[in-house]
């Protein structure tokens, strides 16, 4: 082996090569030792991981279920809505139905009820007051002109005798000096004064129907109230004329206020 010589002296050369083998084996146990700790902190750091998404599956888990929950019962909600959205709708639809046939009665009613306005032929009678008088409206609490007897004064069952006649004669709508009568309506008197639905009336009284003018006439004419008002013995009516007319007008009675309703047959 060769030698060589520096100021220490006499060396072989090998030992070098065992000095460099050390400082090997030192780095390789030092990369080993690091390689260990690296793999020891990711297998600590594995198993942290493995255990946190264990707990976060669970938990999603768990939420899921709760929402499936939840929705199933949100899903039987939304159905019980529909069903009873679907029974308001068909009640809506019965209800509109029924006011449908309500205002189509009401508009075939209204006429015959006097709530409605009606137009057409007819007839106009009038009557005017052997005793003087005026027409117009009254005040009941006047009582008969002065100096004149009641016995010349057109009373309220004439007119109501005559407004019956009418009614059998077929007649749609009837009116007293303007005063619309319904199934409501009375004909009575406060002193020497007619009321009609307590509406004050003077003479001449004019009563106007409307339906067939010919047939209303002709039965008017040969009634027997007529006949008593125009040839009885000290009647109260100086004239008490018939006419025929092609077109009246009644206007509607004011609606009446009912307080109190009972079924038919309760």
């Amino acid at each position: 082996m060769p030698h060589v010589r520096d100021e220490t002296g006499w060396r072989r050369r090998g030992g070098n090569c065992l000095g460099g083998r050390r400082l090997r084996g030192l780095a390789l146990a030092m990369t080993l030792v690091l390689l260990g700790a690296v793999i020891g902190l990711g297998v600590r750091r594995a198993a942290v991981t493995d255990a946190s998404r264990e707990r976060l599956a669970q938990t999603l888990r768990a939420q899921i279920r709760e929402r499936t929950t939840e929705l199933a019962a949100t899903r039987s909600r939304v159905g019980e809505l529909r069903g009873q959205v679907a029974a308001s709708r068909g009640e809506r639809r019965r209800a509109a139905a029924e006011r449908a046939r309500a205002d189509a009665d009401v508009a075939a009613l209204g006429p015959a009820g006097g709530w409605l306005a009606v137009r057409g032929p007819g007839v106009r009678i009038t009557l005017v007051n052997r005793l003087g008088g005026g027409s117009g409206p009254a005040d009941p609490r006047a009582g008969a002109p002065r100096g004149v007897a009641a016995g010349g004064l057109v009373q309220d069952h004439d007119l109501a005798d005559l407004v019956n006649v009418l009614w059998i004669a077929g007649a749609e709508a009837i009116t007293v000096n303007g005063v619309r009568l319904t199934a409501l309506s009375a004909i009575r008197s406060a002193g020497d004064v007619v009321l009609v639905d307590f509406v004050p009336v003077l003479s001449p009284y004019t009563v106007e129907a409307v339906g067939d003018a010919t047939t209303l006439a002709g039965r008017t004419e040969q009634s027997a109230v007529v006949d008593r008002l125009r040839h009885r013995p000290g009647s109260p009516v100086t004239s008490l004329t018939v006419a025929t007319a092609a077109d009246l007008t009644l206007p509607a009675a004011p609606a009446p206020v009912l307080r109190n309703v009972r079924r038919s047959g309760s």
